[in-house]
């Protein structure tokens, strides 16, 4: 009997550990790789879904906190910025992570 509960303890244990959602922050700011100058209005969209999850200030700045399905999910997030007139790059975060990000413009300017 005693090894019943045990199992039925675990079983549960385990349930309730797959089944957490864990809170994800990043965030960063984006620069022109020539001016070195923040960027405004450019968007971010995330990889895996193509949602738009923030566009940045007039600093530059942007930040995404966002529920996800974690602990035993993904903890990094890949993210698409992009902007006219500058070429789109593709960005890795592991959670809580901040990053300085440039982009260049591109050579074929509308």
């Amino acid at each position: 009997m005693k090894n019943h509960f045990k199992i039925i303890v675990l079983v549960l244990s385990i349930s309730m550990f797959i089944s957490c959602d864990g809170f994800q922050a990043v965030d960063g700011m984006i620069i022109g790789s020539e001016t070195h100058l923040p960027i405004s209005n450019v968007v971010i969209k995330e990889l895996k879904k193509g949602d738009t999850l923030a566009t940045t200030d007039e600093q530059g700045y942007f930040e995404i906190n966002q529920i996800k399905g974690f602990p035993i999910g993904e903890k990094e997030l890949t993210i698409i910025v992009s902007k006219k007139e500058y070429i789109q790059d593709t960005i890795t975060f592991i959670n809580n992570e901040s990053k300085l990000i440039k982009l260049t413009l591109s050579k074929n300017k509308p």
